[in-house]
């Protein structure tokens, strides 16, 4: 069901969810970049900054008369429910011998408030990868299981969005606990069943017909902003075709393999364990922490690393997202969130890889429908 209230909503919302015992979690201005962090109330919100984004580059400049006018920042709900450090076990020595102590307890209730399309669909990226039938991440299946998930459509794209390509926005089709599209000095809600209770005591009407279409003309504008596009509907069958194409050599001249894009990333999910020693009280804790694919020491083993240079190790991370994900889990790994392109020091661009790619499969065999490129 559609309804349409004030912007003051947010603040009830917000205060709902306290009352129901969530950490509230939304975009907020932290060293210089809209990042999700805890909030407390509204006035926490980055509500009127504008991120200018570019590959390599990310900036605050100027100001909106919009709540949700920035788009992505680095963080994604990655960072709260697979998190990049996690002590799972510490060791204390003690009289009778070492002592276990558990040092996490995935027990607290995430509500995330203006998370956007692409990120709620990396969530169902990594539900695919974290929550199997033969294998349920102890810490993440529980925090997602608390979750809620308020999703905001966008009302802009950002420079290195390419959402509408891969198909998971610029608006949500659903798998929300509630959607928000922001409209001139009003909110636009879409409740599914059940969930009426998160805006209880906020006044609102039925949605109506204009505001519908406006809503509709909104979303058609921001896809008509995305310059950045993958550009075939289906690439994985031509990205096994380019495995050994020119021009992972090319990008590997410049790639840094400092992993950045993998850190980024709202649906790489590898991580490695580490001892560390504590040599104030002789306690060990056992560790985990994110990994990437473009490190040295990624699967290292007897006789070293089988990626052995940075072109492979650069070729896989893009596989991975455009090839292999399809194959094991029925979607891309890639949703098109742009991160990787803006956070990368260098300014390597994804989706000018995969398309070089498909471009140099297409002058070797036909290639499929041809994606709308705005």
């Amino acid at each position: 069901m559609e309804f349409v209230a004030g912007l003051d909503a947010l603040e009830k919302l917000i205060f709902n969810l306290h009352t129901l015992g969530y950490t509230v979690v939304g975009p907020k201005v932290v060293d210089g970049a809209v990042c999700l962090d805890e909030i407390s109330g509204i006035g926490d919100l980055a509500a009127g900054a504008v991120d200018v984004q570019a590959p390599g580059s990310y900036r605050l400049r100027g100001s909106s008369k919009s709540v949700f006018s920035a788009v992505n920042g680095p963080h994604s709900v990655k960072k709260f429910l697979h998190p990049a450090c996690l002590p799972m076990l510490k060791l204390k020595e003690e009289e009778g011998g070492p002592r276990p102590e558990p040092t996490f307890h995935a027990d607290r209730k995430y509500a995330f408030l203006g998370i956007r399309p692409c990120d709620l669909k990396a969530v169902d990226a990594l539900d695919r990868a974290l929550i199997m039938p033969r294998y349920r991440d102890p810490v993440y299946a529980p925090l997602r299981k608390a979750s809620l998930m308020i999703v905001v459509n966008c009302g802009r794209a950002g420079e290195n969005c390419f959402c509408e390509s891969m198909g998971t926005g610029p608006k949500a089709d659903g798998g929300y606990d509630l959607g928000i599209t922001e409209l001139p000095d009003r909110l636009l809600f879409d409740i599914p069943d059940g969930r009426m209770n998160l805006l209880e005591g906020v006044e609102m009407k039925p949605a109506s017909q204009q505001d519908l279409r406006e809503e509709l003309n909104l979303m058609q504008r921001v896809k008509g902003e995305m310059h950045k596009a993958i550009a075939r509907r289906d690439p994985s069958d031509f990205m096994y075709g380019g495995s050994e194409s020119r021009v992972w050599d090319e990008v590997a001249q410049v790639c840094l393999g400092c992993g950045n894009c993998a850190m980024v990333c709202p649906t790489c999910f590898c991580n490695t364990i580490q001892d560390v020693t504590d040599m104030k009280d002789g306690s060990v804790t056992r560790q985990r922490v994110w990994d990437v694919c473009l490190s040295k020491k990624f699967t290292y083993s007897a006789g070293g690393n089988p990626r052995a240079d940075r072109k492979a190790r650069y070729r896989q991370f893009v596989m991975h997202k455009f090839a292999y994900w399809p194959d094991q889990f029925s979607l891309y790994g890639c949703v098109g969130c742009g991160r990787c392109i803006t956070w990368c020091p260098v300014g390597i661009d994804i989706s000018e890889t995969v398309n070089s790619v498909l471009r140099e499969q297409g002058s070797r065999r036909p290639l499929p429908e041809v994606v709308k490129v705005a």
